[in-house]
Order: C-alpha cells, then structure tokens, then sequence
C-alpha cells in the first residue's frame, strides 16, 4: 500500500470536474480504432482517407479526458505523437496550430525539435502553441530552416514539412468541433477535409469530438468518407470496479472494510463519468478531514458523503437546464416522459418523431411553459437539447434516448410530473 497523497488528492478536490482523471479506464473500442488507424498511417507514411474518427457524447461523457489521454502518451518518444486543440484555437490560431503539428511531427530540424521535446514534457498542445508564441518565430527566424516561410494552410504545411521529414505520424485531435461554423468553405472545414481525405499526403490521422450531434456537423463541413461515430454512454460495471481500485491505489487511500459502502456511492451515479467524478469528489473531501488521512475505516458518516455527492450532482442538473429548457420546462418535461415510457416498452424515438412531440406538446399546451422558447423552432429547441445532455442519438438505431438517466428523472420532475414507478428512472439521490 502506497502512503496517502494528501496533497494531490487535495488538488484533485480543488481542480474540478474539467481536470483530466487522474486514472482512466473503459473506452477500449476507441482506443483500438484509433491505435490502428495511426499505427497503418505511420507504417504507410503518408495520411490514408477516411482515417477520422469521431466522438460524440453529452457534456460530463468523458471526450475531453479521452483526448487528454491521447496527448499523454507524448511522454513516450516511441509513441505516436498528438496535438489536440479546441476549436477556439483551430479559429483564431490557425497558423500556429499547423507549425505546431510540423513541429511534432518533423522534429529533425533543430528549432523544431527542441519545440518537440519542450511539449513532450508538458504534453499539453496548448502548451506547444505557447511555446511558439514565447519565442515570438518570426518569418526571419524561419528563412532557411523552410521551403516556405508562411504557414497558411494544408499545402504550405507540406511545403514547410515535406513528409520524408516525418520522425512520427501524429493524431490531430480537434475538441468541441460542434462550436466550428456550418459549411465546407471556411478555412477550418476545409483543414478538417484536407486530413480526412489525406490530401496533405503526410502522415496524419484526425480524431474529433464534440456534442451529440458531431456527427451531422462534420457531414455538414464536407467529411462524408463512411465513418461510424462512437457516442458515449455511462461506464461499465467492470469499469466502475477497476475505476474505484485503481483511482483508491493512485492516491494511497485505504480501503479497509469499507468497499461496500464506496461501492454504494458509485452506484448512484448511473456510472456517468460527470457523476462519478462528484462522487470521488464526495469521498475524497471525507478522507481529507484531520484524523481521518485517507483511511476510509475512520469515515463515521457515510450517510454525509452520500449526501454530499447527490448535492454536486444537483448543481451539475441545474447548469444544464439552460434557460430555454426553464422557460419550456412543462414542454421538455413531457417530452422525456414520453421517451422514458417509449424505452420502457422497448420502443424509441427517431429525431424527427422527437420533433413531432415537440411540436404536438407546444400547439396542445396552454401555458407559457409549454411554448417553445424563442428564437428556437421545434429543429433547433431539439438540437439545443441535444447540446444540453438531455438527447443522445444512437448510432447503430439512430434513435433518440437520453443518455443520463437521473438526468431525465430531474428534467420530468422539474416539469411537474410524475415518474411513473415502473420506469426505473434512476433518481442518483
């Protein structure tokens, strides 16, 4: 047994629910369709079309720590390498982001490489673009070191890192990609074509995330080369249990007698990733009180720790039930009770049936809490429900579920109605 992190598992508390996991488990289909991809791309040197993978989930489902996970493994020289960058930085920092991706990649030039081993240590690929600006690489820095002193796009970057200069394939991971404009014309949607087609002829592969409707966004950019998203769900059961040994180990907390009653705690979170999150969240500031030092057999109320998750979920519900769902909330509410019923029978909704309730419900109600707030028509108040988490579309029935379950007992009763006791909603309480 490990002696007890208080410091890092303080840090843990302090940092939030956005900081990377500190331990990562599941999501092994991802991660194998992506180490192939790469691994084919790197053996081939050169960019193979297609080879996108996208992720699509609701907030708190874990795609920002999937890429964190990925740009870890920059620490590992063999390793392929990964830039990851937000669609913010895709936006206004486009040119950096393209010398930064040659600079992980083509890291035989001297400047570059030292760039290349200064983000390998920090492993961040923010930290590389600051990297960049610090040392303010003007063109007259660069005359000489490339064939092309301006990085504007796809094919300068070519020209400024021929592919026989490429040491590793690299990952290009975009995050939020939901946030980037609609259309192929813009410069970031014709990026996004250029690495998913392989037209640069190097060695990259692309990796996106985003809300749960990514998938209708990229197609809607121009990436239509056949690809399956993968939409993310709650943990496995097997995936909680290794979650809970290993995230314990990691800080040198232990367990004792008390599997039992932790096992508990993570129960009520549905195994959503945001939930479990509070949940250590709750039991890490229980093993930090003075006497008790991360031994959890000294933990006198568990009934508090409880408590107190359920209370960070409860926040959790309120920032997601944006301002349009409280001014709808009798509309929502009634359309997931109609989704929660449909499942329970084994029947589900498609989008534009989900559309059809929205608009069914809108025109029948009487209140203001029935009309679709403005400037949404019925499309868009769905595809804001999809943003919220409320929404998930799967992608083998295309039918629409939501993909929290607690969640959706919370929207119901926030509308005024009732659970029915046969649906099973998880309450998380």
């Amino acid at each position: 047994m490990s002696k007890f992190r208080r410091s890092e598992l303080q840090n843990f508390v302090d940092d939030g629910a956005k900081e990377s996991p500190p331990v990562f488990v599941g999501r092994k289909d991802i991660f194998r369709e992506i180490s192939v991809k790469i691994r084919r791309t790197g053996e081939r040197k050169v960019g193979i079309p297609g080879n996108t993978t996208v992720i699509q989930g609701a907030p708190g489902a874990g795609k920002s720590s999937i890429l964190s996970y990925l740009e870890a493994q920059n620490t590992d020289y063999r390793a392929p390498k990964t830039f990851s960058v937000s669609s913010i930085e895709l936006d206004q920092r486009f040119p950096d982001v393209l010398m930064a991706i040659g600079a992980l990649g083509s890291t035989r030039k001297s400047k570059l490489k030292t760039l290349a081993v200064k983000t390998a240590k920090t492993v961040s690929g923010l930290a590389l673009l600051d990297i960049i600006g610090q040392i303010s690489m003007s063109l007259q820095d660069l005359k000489g070191l490339f064939k092309s002193c301006e990085i504007e796009n796809v094919m300068s970057l070519h020209d400024a890192f021929p592919a026989e200069e490429w040491d590793t394939p690299v990952i290009v991971a975009v995050d939020e990609i939901q946030n980037l404009p609609e259309g192929k014309e813009s410069k970031q949607a014709k990026f996004l074509q250029a690495l998913h087609e392989a037209t640069t002829k190097l060695p990259l592969a692309l990796v996106v995330a985003g809300l749960g409707d990514t998938h209708s966004v990229i197609r809607s950019m121009g990436l239509t080369h056949g690809i399956l998203p993968h939409s993310l769900g709650c943990f496995t059961a097997d995936d909680i249990s290794d979650l809970t040994h290993r995230w314990c180990d990691h800080f040198g907390i232990a367990i004792g007698s008390c599997r039992g009653e932790i096992d508990v705690l993570i129960a009520k979170t549905d195994g959503w990733p945001r939930h479990v999150h509070w949940a250590q969240q709750a039991l890490a500031e229980a093993l930090l009180v003075e006497g008790v030092d991360g031994l959890a057999d000294r933990i006198t109320d568990w009934a508090l720790v409880y408590e107190r998750s359920h209370q960070l979920r409860q926040g959790y519900y309120k920032t997601q039930f944006s301002a349009a769902m409280v001014s709808s909330r009798k509309l929502v509410g009634r359309v997931m009770l109609e989704v929660a019923k449909a499942g329970h029978d084994g029947a589900f909704f498609k989008h534009d049936q989900i559309v059809g309730l929205v608009e069914k419900f809108a025109e029948e109600g009487d209140e203001p809490g029935w009309r679709i707030p403005k400037p949404h028509d019925s499309f868009s108040y769905v595809t804001h429900l999809v943003h919220c988490g409320v929404l998930q579309q799967d992608t083998d029935t295309f039918s629409m579920t939501c993909p929290i379950p607690s969640f959706q007992r919370y929207i119901v009763e926030m509308g005024g109605f009732e659970v029915p006791l046969e649906l099973e909603l998880k309450s998380g309480s």
